[in-house]
């Protein structure tokens, strides 16, 4: 009987916590939250640092895609050691050095936001890109890209964090 009264008891608490759980995550706060995400403010905070790239690549036929991690891979002169977004509009990223050389030129431009802050549209000299944003917060930004056709081509996901 002590048994079934402790299952019992048990089932209860968790059942109470799922409801206050469900009440939590319906509130405007929490979708308030959530919507503060996706904020400029939240890309010009600090530095950031590449440390994830990976590339899928469509299937023949019904196949999954096929993902590889290109990170360790890379050389250093293709990944971002210093990311810094002002709230100007303006950035600089320094890669790693390129082979021979000890130092890697800064790069700089421009950027901004989307009004939805769903792409990142990066502008240098003559070249814009544009990248969807995956993930922002304070410490994690997730970046995508597409090259080739549509349905055909690769998608890159670069990875950057504070």
């Amino acid at each position: 009987m002590p048994l079934f009264l402790g299952v019992a008891l048990a089932a209860l608490t968790l059942a109470s916590c799922e409801k206050e759980l469900e009440q939590v995550n319906s509130s405007p706060q929490s979708a308030t939250a959530a919507s503060t995400l996706a904020k400029p403010d939240l890309l010009t905070t600090g530095n950031w640092r590449q440390t994830g790239l990976t590339v899928s690549a469509p299937a023949e036929g019904t196949a999954p895609a096929a993902t590889s991690d290109l990170f360790a891979q890379a050389r250093p002169s293709m990944l971002v050691q210093n990311a810094m977004y002002k709230s100007d509009g303006t950035y600089t990223l320094l890669r790693g050095p390129r082979p021979g050389k000890q130092t890697a030129e800064p790069v700089s431009g421009t950027w901004r936001l989307t009004a939805s802050a769903d792409s990142l549209i990066l502008t240098q000299a003559d070249r814009t890109r544009r990248f969807a944003v995956a993930e922002l917060t304070a410490t994690t930004m997730r970046l995508t890209h597409s090259e080739g056709d549509a349905g055909k081509g690769s998608v890159y996901t670069s990875v950057f964090s504070r």
